[in-house]
């Protein structure tokens, strides 16, 4: 009898929530559209020790032979190549576009016919030439120096637009990019992972993003954003040292672009990763402003975006087509 009692409650409570659904439309206010930027100013600057690189007593690298393997890397992986083999590349260029509504569909609308200008130490060093097949995009041809600060004055959207100073500083370059066959952090599989040969600059204070293509394809996936900084590293060489941290499927081809950071643009960067990869759960804590270092100076308002200055270096690699007869360890 209790149970039937139950089950009768039950009923009544389903059928009582069925007849009370009722769709509610959410009404959010259109906010005027807000310009959009996205930039990079980037060469290939090295970090070249000042003589034979010393590996915390375990090795030494004539510095002979790091001059030499860069010198094979930059004449065998050509930039302008890759971008036009990849389907995104983001260097050298200004990308600006508007803000959409949080249910808009499609892209950001691209803002053509800005007056874009780069400055070098408050000194007007170019305006910008608008890409005529890719709308939006603003080529940078201006070679920057190491140790000058840039930014840029932007006219559109009927306001005037200007970034905070970034300080142009050199990279230690890429020596190997290597596929390593090892089992994975809880090992319980083996796979092939990403491992990169490089070091860092003496002095702590430096920060660095790696980009990936994996068969010419721009790894977009915002979990894979990979920033470090020089905290626990600093002047150390790094071996087969994993950025990606993702498997790598046989036959792959693997190109990484090292780049030079600024902390406001790890700062953005990360938030930005953070905001869009880690969300969705229950105990997410609320979106917060990202915030990168345009600013609207007609409003007195933060736009979108960040144009950030820093040296590059690249390198490319492949996995086996077969998996190793020893395995993993």
């Amino acid at each position: 009898m209790l149970r039937t009692i139950k089950h009768t409650v039950l009923l009544l409570m389903v059928i009582s929530l069925g007849a009370c659904q009722e769709v509610i439309e959410l009404e959010l206010p259109e906010n005027e559209p807000e310009l959009v930027v996205e930039g990079y100013l980037t060469q290939r600057d090295y970090y070249i020790p000042e003589g034979d690189l010393d590996c915390s007593g375990v090795v030494t690298i004539p510095k002979s032979d790091i001059e030499f393997g860069v010198a094979l890397v930059d004449a065998f992986i050509n930039i302008d190549s890759i971008e036009a083999e990849a389907d995104y590349f983001p260097f050298n260029k200004v990308q600006l576009s508007t803000s959409v509504g949080y249910f808009a569909e499609g892209g950001n609308p691209p803002v053509r016919n800005a007056v874009v200008k780069l400055f070098e130490d408050g000194d007007e060093v170019e305006t910008l030439v608008e890409d005529a097949s890719l709308p939006g995009t603003y080529r940078i041809t201006y070679l920057p120096k190491v140790g000058s600060a840039y930014h840029l004055e932007i006219e559109a959207l009927g306001n005037f637009y200007e970034t905070t100073p970034e300080t142009y500083q050199s990279v230690a370059p890429l020596l190997g990019v290597n596929a390593i066959y090892n089992s994975n952090f809880i090992g319980d599989t083996c796979a092939f992972y990403l491992g990169i040969d490089t070091y860092e600059k003496p002095g702590k204070g430096d920060h660095y993003r790696w980009m990936f293509y994996i068969n010419n394809e721009y790894v977009d996936d915002p979990v894979f954003i990979s920033t470090f900084d020089d905290a626990d590293i600093d002047g150390l060489c790094l071996f087969e040292f994993d950025v990606y941290g993702n498997e790598l499927e046989l036959g792959d081809t693997i190109t990484v672009f090292q780049i030079r950071t600024s902390p406001g643009y790890s700062n953005f960067i990360n938030s930005l990763r953070n905001q869009t990869a880690f969300v969705g759960g229950p105990f997410d804590t609320p979106p917060a402003p990202i915030r990168g270092n345009v600013k609207n100076v007609s409003t007195g308002e933060d736009a979108f975006g960040y144009f950030m200055a820093g040296g590059l270096s690249a390198n490319a690699g492949f996995v086996p087509n077969e998996i190793p007869e020893g395995g993993c360890d």
